[in-house]
């Protein structure tokens, strides 16, 4: 396991990859049911390493635009971003 990609050992994962709102943590997709993540039927768990939000996708591209942007699903980072 590369410290770059800390998560890549784990069930079900995906991608990661660094949170733009919170050095040091990471944004990491996974397959939900592989996690034994319950995200109301969705394939794809996309979670806030940082603060534990979990938000579910349907279709991985929209997976990854949810880790690009984890202030759209993790009210933390929302509020550490702040209203632009």
């Amino acid at each position: 396991m590369s410290n770059r990609k800390r998560h890549s050992d784990e069930a079900g994962y995906i991608a990661e990859r660094m949170n733009p709102i919170v050095p040091g943590s990471k944004i990491v997709i996974y397959e939900a049911s592989e996690q034994l993540i319950d995200v109301d039927g969705k394939r794809y768990a996309v979670v806030c390493d940082a603060h534990g939000t979990i938000a579910g996708d349907t279709s991985l591209p929209r997976a990854r635009a949810s880790m690009k942007a984890p202030w759209n699903f993790c009210d933390d980072c929302r509020a550490l971003k702040g209203d632009e």
